[in-house]
């Protein structure tokens, strides 16, 4: 008895012993577990208990300055799929049914009802009559969800600028890129949670929270000026061969990109490329304008000093440069009003490669603006220490450096408001869809490039190419205003070989109106087009017809004096300023008030001399910032009606210390260039 017993108690001893190593290799196995592979096990878990898709928010608008939508958001609905479900509770007619609603293959649906997961998209951002089709076939395991789908109410107006947004409702180019983390908006989340046979817990999309809107953005771009810049560019690329225009639109003052449009002579619309701040193209003469500033900032050369061009060919390094005439002595106004290249190459010569290169640098070339678009390009300014004296001498006419269209009209504007480069911007707000203000942009002077007198004289020698009878620019014109500017004819390169197409040209125009009291800086160019297509016979017609249409638009009047007599730009009086004679001994002072009853220009006043003058005419003015007048609302030449004047002031390290008249600040030295 006593030893069946013992042998009883040995075997639970033994089965004990194997029960807890079993245990104990159990514990040991979960402590494992847990530590090394917790985290992912426990995502699987959830993955085969639950499922989230995240739905898009409705993209806030893009407008332009006036509110005209450009860019909108409209409910659309997506179609889903429970594979499983569908699969298990349908018929092969019944899926055919719904594969001929969607308009999809059979197959395909089949496809990808076949994936290995529990959700699927069977049709993404259909219409609502489509969508009620989907649910009047009754089908479990299929349903319908509201999204929001990207459109743009002008068709292509302004596509580049705007650009667009994917299927995925993410910005893909242009502003839709640029601020896309501040349009999205706050996304939805659809969560799912199954129990152990795969069976929803909850799919209800009425639990849902509201989507938060993204913010609205509202651009400096005006629709009416945009839409004329596109149909004249669009005219002459058709009419001359041009494989592309470009146009640009600036407010001088404030660096308010108006308009930039472009348009490809295939004929088809851009959204996802911008080239008037992505591409580079040879300036070719225009750049003669912004030559004779540096030149005339830097004392090298005098308005009227004579500059002999050798009856239209001079051989410079045993490279021969040409005249379209056979021209001999001519001052500098004379050779930019006839656009003379080798007065051009003799002016940089006497500048000096390292002169010339800060000058070009300081009006912006080289670097990039800044304006507020993706993938803006630099331009090309190889370092001073590089060129040879061929180089510096076609770099006098425009040959062998590269810029981008903002960059050329941001440049001319800076002479247009008397010598301040300024930021060009293309957004002038963000709003929440509460209607409270992100951010307001705020016209940005990023240094003086010219004193108030070399913009004046500059301004004088450009008007002399649209209104000089030797003038490459008369086409230009526009009745009862005064047109300054400058045209440019650029040979094309050959990529492959290095060398200049003979046959294949960039023809420009760039200027400013009125050049009186200049309102709009205005730049056409038109890419490779055929010999004989000069910018002064294809260009400035169009830069006419933009330019006149934009005055229209902003309800600017015409207030033109005589040639000689004219003011050039709005600058402080001398009572406002303490100016004198001395201090600024080419401009004649500008009359600033075109009528008794008509709001006058305060643009470039200090504060004191805005003051003085609105005490003057007991006006009542509002202020913001500090320095100089850069804005004012209502614009000069409006009636008075008795509200208010605001005016926006600027500052600048460079113009803290002394009145406009007397400032000279060297070429090259702006911050950031």
């Amino acid at each position: 008895m006593n030893v069946v017993a013992e042998k009883r108690r040995l075997r639970v001893g033994v089965l004990t012993l194997v029960l807890a190593g079993l245990f104990g290799l159990i514990v040991i196995r979960l402590a494992v577990l847990l530590a090394l592979d917790g985290s992912r096990l426990s995502s699987l878990a959830r993955g085969e208990h639950s499922e989230q898709v995240t739905l898009t928010a409705p993209r806030g608008p893009i407008v332009d300055r006036h509110g005209a939508a450009l860019a909108l958001s409209a409910q659309a609905f997506s179609v889903y799929a429970r594979p499983a479900r569908l699969l298990r509770s349908s018929s092969a007619a019944e899926r055919a049914r719904l594969a001929q609603v969607l308009a999809l293959d059979p197959k395909e649906l089949t496809a990808r009802l076949g994936r290995p997961s529990h959700f699927v998209w069977l049709a993404r951002r259909i219409p609502r009559t489509q969508a009620d089709q989907v649910e009047a076939l009754g089908l479990e395991g299929v349903g319908v969800l509201s999204e929001y789908k990207r459109y743009y109410p002008e068709s292509n107006l302004a596509a580049a600028v705007v650009g667009m947004a994917g299927a995925d409702d993410q910005g893909l180019s242009g502003l839709e890129l640029q601020y896309d983390r501040l349009m999205r908006g706050g996304p939805v989340e659809l969560r799912e949670d199954r129990d152990a046979l795969g069976h929803a817990i909850l799919d209800s999309p009425l639990a849902l929270r509201d989507a938060a809107p993204g913010a609205r953005l509202e651009l400096t771009l005006d629709a009416q000026i945009q839409a004329r810049a596109e149909t004249e560019l669009a005219a002459e690329v058709k009419q001359s061969g041009a494989r592309r225009g470009i146009a640009v639109v600036l407010d001088p003052f404030t660096g308010e990109v108006m308009a930039m449009a472009s348009v490809e002579g295939s004929g088809a619309g851009d959204r996802l490329h911008n080239p008037a701040v992505q591409d580079v193209f040879e300036p070719g003469s225009t750049i003669k304008g912004i030559l004779a500033a540096i030149a005339l900032e830097d004392r090298v050369v005098g308005a009227h000093q004579k500059v002999y061009c050798e009856n239209g060919e001079w051989t410079v390094g045993g490279k021969p440069i040409h005249d379209h005439g056979r021209h001999q002595w001519l001052d500098l106004q004379e050779i930019v009003e006839v656009s003379s290249n080798i007065g051009a190459a003799k002016v940089a010569l006497e500048l000096g490669a390292a002169r010339y290169y800060r000058g070009l640098r300081a009006f912006g070339f080289g670097s990039p603006t800044g304006i507020d678009l993706p993938g803006e390009a630099s331009g090309i300014v190889r370092p001073a220490r590089t060129w040879q004296q061929i180089d510096l001498a076609n770099h006098g006419f425009g040959q062998g450096i590269a810029v981008t269209a903002i960059q050329l009209a941001s440049a001319y504007a800076a002479i247009a408001n008397g010598g301040v480069w300024m930021r060009p911007f293309v957004v002038k707000a963000a709003y929440g869809a509460d209607g409270s203000p992100i951010f307001i942009h705020t016209p940005q002077a990023l240094g003086r490039v010219i004193s108030p007198t070399v913009a004046h004289s500059a301004n004088v020698i450009l008007r002399s190419v649209v209104n000089g009878d030797d003038g490459t620019g008369r086409r230009a014109a526009i009745d009862d205003f005064v047109v300054a500017g400058k045209t440019g004819t650029a040979q094309m390169i050959n990529a492959a070989t290095g060398a200049y197409y003979q046959n294949r040209l960039v023809a420009s125009f760039v200027g400013f109106v009125p050049a009186d009291n200049p309102r709009l800086v205005v730049l056409v160019v038109l890419e490779d087009v055929g010999h004989g297509h000069m910018g002064g016979l294809i260009a400035a017609p169009v830069f006419s017809e933009i330019a006149a249409g934009a005055l229209t638009r902003l309800n600017v009047t015409s207030r033109r004096a005589d040639f000689d007599s004219a003011s050039l730009l709005p600058l402080s009086s001398p009572a406002s300023d303490n100016w004198s004679a001395e201090d600024n001994p080419v401009a004649p002072q500008p009359d600033r008030v075109r009528d008794v009853r008509s709001v006058p220009d305060f643009r470039g006043l200090s504060l004191r001399g805005a003051l003085r003058m609105a005490a003057g005419r007991e006006l009542n003015i509002q202020v913001e910032g500090s320095g100089y007048v850069i804005a004012q609302r209502p614009a000069a030449g409006q009636p008075l009606d008795g509200t208010p004047i605001r005016l926006t002031l600027g500052e600048n390290e460079q113009m803290a210390d002394a009145p406009p008249a007397v400032r000279r600040v060297r070429c090259g030295r702006r911050g950031g260039a």
